[in-house]
């Protein structure tokens, strides 16, 4: 089900093999010379843009197999030059390269779809191999659309019951080491707060404090019209709770893209992440809470793994325990089923001081 990259030190591509054209673009020479150095001598083909302006500009003319930018550039900065290529090349992968001060602009390049990130400086150019290696084979694979940066650092891709390596430590590392970019990386996981699909709305808010590691929320709708979403406490643990939660997202979403039935099941669900937590030497329980909302019949499913929680229909109100923790074997827990929608309903929690969070769905008026 989930497998790390398939080494860690890449091989010079063989001669007989198509070279992969990489476009690198960053302003700045010395980076472009060492870095072009290093892929030139890895077997890929190199073109350089000294700015995002630049790039765009040769992108009308060439179609590189792989982009790699530089956050932090003149005349269209980095932000703005993923921006475009994720709106005008949505099926060409990006890979960012930024100094550590610049996560916050990191982690506004992942709401557009980046594949991966390594900071500046690069002090070990087998990361910077390793991260192209594995989006190029997605890409071959046709699937570097379904997976974003989590699923790359641990290589989520429904084949085999274990992992077969280790994750991805050299990211993992430089969040534990650097908590202010853990937090805006975990941040910027936050999807949309409003989202629909037909009739049905969900909108959710989250107040928090900005001194703490998040609570992190996500969501995903499906085709037979399943509303799934989970939430994580990421401050449940001092050390590896970045991980855990970066583990937690690769593998709901690795779940939902591979069912084999239309339907999700949250005791299937639990089931994975367990034993995804249980073989990540990098992860830890965590405090999490799962729910499916079933809106073709207006009925809504929670399981708990370490969050309490309240439920209301404007008729009736429930309080969820908080029972054990995710990878404590929480399929113990109780799962709370049908719940009545009917209207509307709402599910909140809060850590009192620190943090608080509503999820409401309802079912707005017909078209």
């Amino acid at each position: 089900m989930y497998k790390t990259h398939p080494r860690m030190d890449p091989q010079p591509m063989a001669e007989s093999v198509h070279k992969k054209l990489i476009m690198l673009v960053d302003d700045d020479p010395i980076f472009r010379r060492i870095t072009s150095g290093y892929l030139s001598a890895q077997g890929y083909e190199v073109m350089e843009a000294e700015n995002g302006l630049d790039g765009l500009r040769k992108l009308r003319t060439v179609e590189p197999d792989l982009v790699l930018c530089d956050l932090s550039m003149p005349v269209l900065d980095g932000i703005e030059f993923v921006e475009e290529v994720s709106l005008e090349y949505p099926s060409l992968p990006l890979i960012v390269v930024s100094a550590t001060d610049e996560m916050s602009d990191v982690a506004k390049a992942l709401r557009y779809g980046i594949k991966d990130f390594l900071a500046k400086p690069i002090g070990n150019h087998a990361h910077l191999g390793c991260a192209i290696e594995s989006t190029l084979e997605d890409s071959n694979n046709h699937i570097v659309d379904q997976r974003d940066f989590s699923s790359q650092w641990f290589r989520v891709d429904g084949g085999g019951d274990v992992p077969e390596e280790q994750e991805l430590h050299w990211h993992l590392d430089f969040l534990r080491s650097n908590p202010n970019a853990a937090r805006d990386l975990l941040h910027a996981l936050l999807p949309e707060n409003d989202t629909s699909q037909g009739v049905w709305k969900c909108s959710y808010r989250l107040l928090q404090s900005t001194d703490t590691m998040p609570l992190v929320f996500d969501y995903a709708w499906l085709m037979n019209g399943q509303f799934a979403f989970y939430l994580v406490d990421s401050a449940t643990n001092d050390e590896d709770n970045v991980a855990s939660t970066l583990l937690v997202r690769a593998l709901f979403h690795d779940y939902l893209r591979n069912l084999r039935s239309f339907s999700a099941d949250l005791k299937d669900l639990a089931d994975i992440l367990e034993k995804g937590l249980e073989c990540s030497p990098c992860a830890q329980p965590v405090s999490a809470l799962f729910g499916l909302a079933d809106l073709t019949d207006g009925t809504l499913s929670i399981l708990p793994a370490g969050l309490d929680s309240q439920w209301s229909n404007g008729y009736m109100t429930q309080h969820i325990s908080a029972g054990v923790n995710l990878g404590e074997n929480c399929m113990k827990n109780f799962i709370t089923k049908d719940l009545l929608i009917h209207g509307g309903c709402q599910l909140s929690l809060g850590k009192i001081g620190v943090s608080s969070f509503s999820l409401d769905i309802h079912r707005g008026a017909e078209a």
